[in-house]
């Protein structure tokens, strides 16, 4: 018995590969255009996301107070209900409020201190006065808020609370899970 002859198929004709081939490989240059918009419509989002939250913090933080003092001294003030935030060329300070009506005077003038410093803003006939009172210096610094575009904006503490640090970690303090234990079948199932 002689055995079938084996069928072979038509060899593919070149034409027919070259067609095929170029659909194949333009496949991903077709998606490449939209793969790269994503990318930089991603990237984007991430660059342009943390400069829109800090300007809106910056929007609901206190204005910055620009003083002009004796001397070719600067300082910045934000005032807030509770405290104010010195920042100068020798540092920054943190002041407590403390009472509008301390010593007999009722000026209105918006009053913070600390241990080494007593300052008073929103003095004189247009509020444009700032009083520094230092301990070791015996005589009080007044110094005249800097003409800026905003003038017109009275000298007044800021409608919130001053930011405040975090809290110290605490390695002792109790931690959230959602393990429950004790309160029944905590088996699988």
């Amino acid at each position: 018995m002689r055995a079938a002859p084996v069928r072979r198929s038509p060899a593919p004709r070149v034409g027919a590969l070259l067609q095929f081939k170029p659909k194949w490989l333009l496949a991903p240059v077709q998606q490449a255009p939209s793969a790269s918009y994503s990318i930089a419509k991603n990237c984007l989002l991430a660059l342009s996301l943390p400069a829109l939250l800090s300007a809106c913090a910056a929007l609901q933080d206190a204005p910055r107070l620009s003083y002009l003092c004796p001397n070719d001294l600067r300082f910045e003030a934000r005032l807030y209900q509770d405290m104010a935030l010195l920042e100068g060329l020798r540092g920054h300070a943190v002041l407590e409020r403390v009472a509008d009506h301390h010593d007999g005077e009722g000026d209105g003038a918006l009053r913070y201190a600390d241990p080494t410093v007593r300052a008073q803003f929103g003095l004189g006939v247009q509020g444009r006065l700032a009083r520094l009172d230092y301990t070791n210096i015996p005589e009080p610094v007044y110094c005249e808020r800097a003409a800026t575009p905003d003038d017109a904006t009275p000298v007044r503490a800021h409608a919130r609370p001053g930011p405040r640090p975090a809290p110290p970690f605490d390695p002792n303090a109790p931690v959230q899970t959602n393990i429950r234990v004790g309160d029944g079948d905590n088996g699988p199932g």
